[in-house]
């Protein structure tokens, strides 16, 4: 399957993805939110107190009827705990690929969850009752923070000339 990441040029990635996941594709897109644009350890950190209920998630939307939290500062979130490991699994695993590749610093450049498949179950004993069995994706693509350091530090350079 094709990402919905597009190369930027000159900017080296890693990148993993999970499909076919049998978990809320809610929960899981409000975790990505919450990590997008993070380096990459800090993202393993709160992937990991959120895998163990010490940290709360922030849900911008899918959040009708949810409390809110104290620490969020009065925002609505929850502990998706399920769609917490789910990701942080898929965040060592796309480290451990720009380790391989020889990336140095990295940031979460894209991450995105949604919804795959739609398998209808009917209820049993001539029940005409339908309920969907829905499955996820999720796509993560690092990209390495140095090249942007480096460019940042020559456009100074020539700007000063």
């Amino acid at each position: 399957m094709k990402y919905a990441y597009t190369e930027k040029e000159g900017v080296r990635t890693a990148r993993a993805r999970l499909a076919s996941v049998n978990a809320s594709y809610k929960d899981l897109s409000q975790v990505c939110r919450n990590v997008r644009g993070m380096p990459t350890e800090m993202a393993i950190k709160f992937l990991e107190e959120a895998a163990e209920k010490k940290r709360a998630v922030r849900f911008f939307t899918h959040n009708a009827g949810m409390g809110h939290r104290r620490e969020l500062g009065g925002k609505k979130g929850g502990y998706p705990i399920k769609a917490a490991r789910l990701v942080l699994g898929l965040v060592k695993s796309a480290e451990a690929n720009a380790a391989k590749l020889g990336l140095g610093e990295t940031k979460i450049a894209h991450i995105m969850a949604n919804k795959q498949d739609i398998f209808p179950r009917l209820s049993p004993k001539g029940r005409r009752i339908r309920h969907d069995y829905e499955t996820a994706f999720v796509e993560v693509v690092l990209e390495e923070m140095q090249q942007k350091a480096e460019k940042q530090e020559k456009k100074k350079k020539g700007e000063k000339k």
